[in-house]
């Protein structure tokens, strides 16, 4: 039993995990990577499951970058311990931050900075911020992703439970997320 869970685990870990090549978004990829090599800042903005992440990790790549996570990283202090005035910020999941006073005037201060945001947040700190937009994946796509990490990953998976993952996720969110986690209750 213990076996199972620590291999199902180790499958989740792997589903999830960025992907070498971000499917299906070249057009934001291509404005995120010229807004970063501008040293501009700006806002990766959609919904869950959709690549924003794996956005700002790709078009940030090979520059001195410092990573906060929103989930992990709610208050002003740890923003404080962890932001960089020297590098170029990435705030993910900006949304699950407790923005006090503090938290607001310290993200409106740093120079250089991506926030990554969901649609409807009220943060008019960000608000001004040139956006990159993340829409929903459609059917077609989110069957691509799943069939890429499929082979990627080598799993035994028909091509019915890949298109059956995607038109649910397609139905309910358009999020890749949500499809590679329809795909492990099958694997599973």
């Amino acid at each position: 039993m213990q076996q199972c869970l620590v291999r199902r685990k180790d499958l989740l870990r792997k589903l999830l995990r960025p992907p070498p090549k971000l499917l299906f978004r070249e057009a934001q990829l291509r404005a995120a990577t010229a807004a970063v090599e501008e040293r501009a800042s700006f806002r990766i903005e959609g919904p869950t499951g959709v690549g924003k992440t794996t956005l700002a990790i790709l078009a940030t790549s090979g520059v001195a970058t410092t990573y906060v996570p929103g989930f992990k990283c709610r208050t002003y202090e740890c923003l404080r311990e962890r932001v960089s005035f020297h590098a170029l910020n990435v705030i993910d999941d900006y949304g699950l931050i407790v923005r006090s006073e503090r938290v607001v005037s310290l993200i409106r201060s740093l120079p250089w900075k991506i926030v990554i945001v969901h649609p409807g947040l009220y943060a008019p700190e960000v608000e001004d911020l040139p956006r990159v937009w993340m829409p929903p994946y459609e059917y077609y796509e989110l069957r691509q992703i799943l069939l890429e990490r499929v082979e990627r990953l080598s799993l035994p998976v028909s091509t019915s439970i890949i298109e059956r993952c995607a038109l649910e996720a397609a139905r309910y969110s358009g999020s890749a997320k949500l499809a590679l986690l329809l795909l492990l209750e099958h694997l599973a």
